[in-house]
């Protein structure tokens, strides 16, 4: 999980440099560019689809928070999200390992 941390970190610093800049109004669409790759990676490495649903649990940063916190909330988040994607109650074991 080191990577998915350096990620978050590396996601957050970024986020706060576009933040920074936005007083002048236009975020360079190269950070913007970084940071969507970003996101759609760290969803690969935990094994979620990288939809809004999944991004949106690390990328809204609130202005009071330090980067470790942001990272183990955010980490807790998608631990619990990943969690939650692959129990499916209703389905038996050998349901889920079917082949298309």
């Amino acid at each position: 999980m080191d990577y998915v941390e350096s990620l978050l970190e590396e996601y957050f610093e970024i986020s706060q440099t576009i933040k920074w800049e936005n007083d002048t109004k236009s975020a360079p669409s190269e950070l913007m560019e970084t940071l969507l790759s970003i996101e759609e990676e760290i969803c690969w490495e935990f094994n979620v689809p990288p939809t809004n649903k999944y991004r949106d649990l690390f990328r809204w940063i609130p202005d009071s928070t330090t980067k470790q916190n942001y990272v183990q909330t955010s980490m807790q988040n998608l631990s619990r999200e990943k969690a939650r994607y692959f129990y499916k109650p209703n389905q038996s074991f050998l349901e889920g390992f079917k082949a298309a």
